[in-house]
């Protein structure tokens, strides 16, 4: 599911913003981070620390669907350089066990990790 244009920008070295909106009762609502804080598993599964996070879950809750945006404008895309991708996927958020664990080593700071399983992810530009 997840090509070497998507495992490019969330692999490359300069930082981009990754967008993650849901769908709550009130409308959508939008949280960032980081491309160099996701980790992609061989499962092609995302996960994605959490600090916060905490309105994102509790829409996850009863939309359990979040769609994500990520980008880079260094990696090359369909026109030049500079591409980025429209992610879909379930998700589920991970408070103990080993993806918890090897997370919580490299970011201290976390109370959670969102787990992204991707539906379709599209290349945008």
């Amino acid at each position: 599911m997840l090509n070497e244009k998507l495992l490019a920008i969330l692999s490359h070295p300069v930082d981009g913003c990754v967008s993650i909106v849901t769908t709550g009762v009130d409308g959508p609502h939008l949280v960032n981070t980081w491309n160099s804080y996701i980790e992609v598993t061989p499962n092609d599964k995302l996960l994605i620390p959490a600090a916060g996070f905490v309105k994102t879950e509790r829409n996850l809750s009863t939309h359990n669907e979040a769609i994500l945006s990520i980008a880079n404008r260094e990696v090359e895309g369909y026109k030049g350089t500079g591409t980025g991708f429209i992610v879909k996927g379930g998700t589920r958020f991970i408070k103990s066990g080993e993806d918890f664990d090897r997370m919580k080593e490299k970011f201290s700071w976390i109370r959670a990790v969102l787990e992204i399983t991707v539906t379709s992810a599209k290349q945008m530009l």
